[in-house]
């Protein structure tokens, strides 16, 4: 019995100690002495993503006028960004949503097209740097800055029209 009781007085004490070292809020409510009453901003180390802006793209034309004279292809794009990001493409670079990039699937990588929205007339360059769209019925899969430049971003798809600016020799 007295065994019992020193086990269960050792249990206790213990219980004790541990309670004793959870640390305990401390709630203030004026400021001490020194203190601010701002609170503090907690620093990150994240930067924001660098957005590449394009020195000539989204040139609005009018839809009507739009010649498919020397069209490459014409047909449906759509746009990808945050579940890619930060992955490698088919070229070996790492996707940046931000960045005015495309994939498509037979133009040699590293092309660059100029892509036209023919509902609304505005065109962007970008370079081809992965391989897609694998859904059927999609001729493009552009990067989230250029569905931005485009205007296609609430819709999620487009019609566009794909003009070879500069092919990869």
């Amino acid at each position: 019995m007295v065994q019992a009781i020193g086990k269960w007085i050792g249990r206790a004490l213990c219980c004790c100690f541990l309670f004793a070292c959870v640390p305990h809020p401390v709630y203030h409510s004026k400021p001490t002495k020194g203190q601010t009453t701002r609170p503090r901003v907690p620093q990150t180390s994240k930067k924001p993503p660098v957005v590449v802006r394009p020195e000539r793209t989204a040139h609005p034309l009018d839809p009507a006028k739009i010649s498919t004279e020397k069209a490459y292809q014409i047909g449906r794009a759509s746009y990808y960004g945050k579940k890619f990001h930060g992955k490698p493409t088919a070229n070996g670079e790492i996707f940046n949503m931000y960045k005015l990039t495309a994939a498509h699937r037979v133009l040699p990588l590293g092309t660059i097209i100029k892509v036209t929205n023919m509902e609304n007339g505005r065109w962007v360059e970008v370079k081809v740097n992965d391989r897609g769209p694998f859904i059927e019925g999609r001729v493009l899969d552009l990067s989230f800055a250029a569905a931005l430049e485009l205007n296609m971003v609430k819709a999620g798809t487009a019609e566009v029209m794909i003009e070879i600016v500069k092919s990869v020799d």
